[in-house]
């Protein structure tokens, strides 16, 4: 998914020098414990357990009213009806079909009164997906705003509200009918083009290959000896082109042979850009080194000659064997079309081309062009396009080459080196500049070991238990297992912003098991006797908030389930006592 990962490796078993495997438990969001009432703000000392709800932290909704939430009546008593539930809530901003909306919005809707004059709260979809202050139960928002939210550049979001009965949740009004906006450009270029596939906007497919051929759709899982010489998913979604479907997952069936399959994209104007770029995930896979050309991508500028001429200018050539480079994943990549002249009824063109022996494989998903209104990013300093894997040499005069996106979307520019947050002695106040290692612009997460207090602990799991279905533990039965607390903190320039779950849909699934939507692939543990693997466990996250500032401890927190994020300065506590990590 294009994801970054934390990774955090126990020493314990060092010294333990454990003998049983056991399943890795730490925190995902689904909570269980109660918050403490006499003080739901404790801190202090790691103590390995639960029982203790920081600011910010996550919360226990098994009651009927939100630990923490405001249950404030809404045009009533507070009792409990018999009639009818509320009615259904009136959008009101961003209006609907709104263009150029601010990144950072609030959503806003007028109130409703309860025919009982029962209190009503109002939960907020956005994406068919509900946001939530909480983990889970029925927290929803007081109104008639929430937010402000922080949402991507040139996106349309779609969303909805509806109110419900804060005692008796299962009395819900009607939604209040779906609105759509738009998000403004970020000021620097503009999308000229995007297809995840989901529709069928006009790719056309032409060569001479034997076999193989590019094809709408999703591919096989096909493997060569074992090699995955195709993905049997796509990068995004459940569409995306790739070259040709391998029947029983045979890698010899349908690979590109005995020529090339072109795929042309439908056109797209760039006339009065400076420069373009081209943003796209692919998969190759290329088993013979001598086997001749493998992928281009080029794009295609009219040519005076002719209604149907075109200029080829290439923005990548993928020749080499798998083993040689790393490319049989999906990867997130972006070119620079620099020398090209920017030009109305331009194309993307993609060949895969096999003329000799062995297997040939490659797809593409997320494809997007944009329009830069200068030519900065072409011009090799500060702001310019660079390639990670060059090091030091990527950028000049001491620039770095860094991810532009909190998600690793294959986009990097030069940027100055500044300085993050010493974890030991932060500076004096949140306006102060860093005082910590120098790196790029940017959040940078730690895991910080004084939290990992080890608690052994058994549990009988069911084969409807969440830690089965949820791949945390190996099995049934009685099952002996390590909790500890995690807590991550920003010692980075910058905060950590994701925003609400649309911002990165391929981030996140749904868990029917908990009833919510966690956040993939955010940290791996593994415990090590000596240098062997006793067990494994990963974290599955429900959100990445706010729990608590770690450099200044009066500082309010902006980040929460619904809006998630992790500012500079402060920590995302996952307690022990949570289930399955």
């Amino acid at each position: 998914m294009g994801a970054w990962t934390i990774g955090a490796v126990s020493q314990l078993a060092a010294e333990r020098r454990l003998s049983i495997v056991v399943a890795l438990l730490g925190t995902i969001a689904c909570r269980s414990t109660e918050p403490n009432a006499a003080n739901p703000t404790t801190t202090g000392a790691p103590t390995g357990t639960a029982g203790v709800v920081e600011s910010g932290a996550r919360l226990d909704t098994s009651s009927s009213t939100d630990a923490g939430l405001s249950t404030e009546t809404i045009g009533g008593s507070g009792t409990t009806g018999d009639g009818s539930p509320p009615p259904a809530p009136t959008l009101v901003s961003p209006v609907d079909e709104a263009t150029d909306v601010g990144i950072e919005t609030e959503l806003c809707w007028d109130l409703v009164e309860d025919p009982d004059g029962d209190a009503v709260r109002y939960r907020i979809t956005v994406d068919d997906v509900e946001l939530k202050q909480g983990v889970t139960g029925e927290d929803g928002f007081v109104g008639p705003c929430a937010g402000p939210f922080n949402l991507l550049h040139e996106r349309t979001y779609r969303w909805h509200v509806r109110a419900f009965e804060v005692d008796d949740p299962s009395r819900f009004s009607n939604t209040s009918g779906e609105w759509r906006f738009t998000t403004g450009d970020d000021g620097i270029s503009t999308t000229v083009f995007e297809d995840d596939f989901a529709r069928e906007l006009g790719w056309q497919v032409r060569g001479d290959a034997s076999t193989g051929a590019w094809v709408r759709g999703l591919p096989d899982l096909a493997h060569d000896g074992t090699q995955i010489s195709q993905l049997g998913r796509c990068a995004s979604g459940s569409q995306c082109y790739f070259t040709g479907l391998n029947p029983a997952g045979q890698a010899d069936q349908a690979d590109v042979s005995g020529g090339s399959t072109v795929l042309t994209s439908p056109p797209f104007d760039l006339q009065g850009a400076a420069m373009a770029t081209v943003r796209l995930q692919r998969f190759f896979y290329k088993s013979e080194v001598a086997s001749g050309p493998g992928l281009f991508i080029e794009l295609l500028v009219p040519d005076d000659g002719g209604p149907d001429a075109f200029v080829a200018y290439p923005l990548e050539q993928l020749e080499v064997a798998t083993g040689d480079q790393l490319a049989n994943v999906w990867t997130p990549v972006e070119y620079a079309a620099c020398d090209a002249p920017m030009r109305d009824g331009s194309r993307l063109q993609i060949t895969a081309t096999d003329e000799g022996l062995g297997i040939l494989e490659a797809a593409i998903d997320s494809v997007s062009v944009h329009a830069y209104q200068n030519a900065i990013v072409c011009e090799g300093g500060e702001g310019g396009i660079c390639d990670p894997s060059q090091g030091n040499a990527a950028c000049p005069n001491a620039l770095l080459c860094c991810a532009r996106n909190v998600l690793n979307d294959g986009v990097y520019r030069c940027g100055p080196a500044v300085a993050g947050l010493d974890f030991d002695a932060p500076p004096a106040s949140v306006d102060d500049p860093g005082n910590g290692m120098i790196g790029c612009d940017a959040p940078d997460l730690l895991t910080d070991p004084t939290w990992v207090e080890a608690a052994f602990t058994n549990i009988f799991v069911e084969d409807d238990t969440c830690e089965l279905l949820e791949g945390c533990v190996g099995g049934t039965g009685w099952r002996t297992i390590m909790r500890f607390t995690t807590a991550v903190p920003n010692i980075g320039s910058r905060d950590l912003v994701l925003g609400i779950p649309a911002n990165n849909p391929d981030a996140f699934h749904y868990s029917d098991c908990h009833a919510h939507y966690h956040l993939d692939n955010f940290a791996n543990y593994a415990l090590l006797d000596d240098d062997n693997v006793v067990a494994s466990g990963h974290k599955q996250a429900f959100c990445m908030l706010d729990t608590i500032s770690w450099a200044w401890p009066f500082e309010l927190s902006q980040f929460d389930c619904a809006n998630q994020g992790i500012s500079r300065g402060f920590t995302d506590h996952y307690e022990s006592g949570l289930p399955c990590q």
